[in-house]
């Protein structure tokens, strides 16, 4: 996926407010240190990290979200750097994820990855979709995409929780905390939050299509979540999230 940092502001707002939410979660486990924010996308919640800690970067494989990180938070550092080849070994006290690790399925990687640049003792906080995220949209997309003779295949990792804690105890990690719920997400943007956000995130399924098709798409996309997701002003997700608390052994 190629990310939009100005647009990623525009449609998923919200997402970095609750993150926000799961900073705070970090702030209780750690007391200074040094902090690694895993996808830190435009750089908000780095930003608040590095209000309770010793030091705190920012990693995103996206340049431009990297690129309007650093132009709004000139004082903390911020890396171009894939999750799944971090260059440090044994220097965070903490790594922190949020909104993130659902559209990384090389998870084996990504463990070990975040487990090597741990110090001992140090703590992995982090919050994405799990199963079940998102199941009705999905359903729409699919739906979309076969009409038009494309066959859709979910890209994103949504785990189960006893499957990724797991995942987590076969890679370094003790979990002292795991948990799942419900969050409604209320999109930005009003009437073309939907379409916003869809065209970003579905930007590859979307792209098979020639304008005409790709409208209609969204259009039967919007009709058959309106009942449940639309509230008159705004569009809302259904999501379905993962939080976990873990410790390198």
């Amino acid at each position: 996926m190629e990310w939009n940092a100005n647009n990623y502001q525009s449609a998923c707002g919200r997402v970095t407010e609750h993150g926000a939410k799961v900073a705070d979660v970090l702030r209780g486990r750690i007391q200074g240190g040094r902090v690694l924010d895993l996808g830190c996308g435009t750089g908000e919640l780095t930003h608040e990290i590095a209000k309770f800690s010793d030091e705190a970067i920012g990693i995103d494989l996206s340049p431009d979200m990297i690129k309007k990180a650093k132009e709004s938070y000139p004082s903390i550092k911020f890396l171009v750097m894939d999750a799944c080849a971090l260059e440090w070994e044994s220097y965070f006290d903490a790594v922190f994820s949020n909104a993130v690790l659902h559209f990384i399925k090389t998870q084996d990687a990504l463990l070990d990855s975040v487990c090597k640049s741990l110090t001992k003792n140090g703590v992995f906080v982090c919050e994405f979709g799990s199963d079940g995220n998102l199941a009705n949209l999905l359903s729409a997309v699919e739906q979309a995409c076969l009409k038009r003779g494309m066959a859709y295949s979910l890209r994103f990792f949504y785990p189960k929780e006893d499957e990724y804690v797991t995942l987590l105890e076969n890679h370094g990690f003790v979990v002292e905390n795991v948990t799942t719920y419900d969050l409604d997400t209320r999109l930005n943007d009003g009437e073309a939050g939907l379409r916003n956000w869809l065209n970003m995130i579905f930007s590859i399924e979307l792209g098979w299509f020639n304008p005409a098709e790709r409208e209609e798409a969204l259009t039967e996309i919007e009709s058959k979540l309106s009942p449940t997701q639309w509230d008159g002003t705004n569009w809302h997700l259904a999501n379905r999230r993962l939080q976990v608390i873990a410790r390198k052994i």
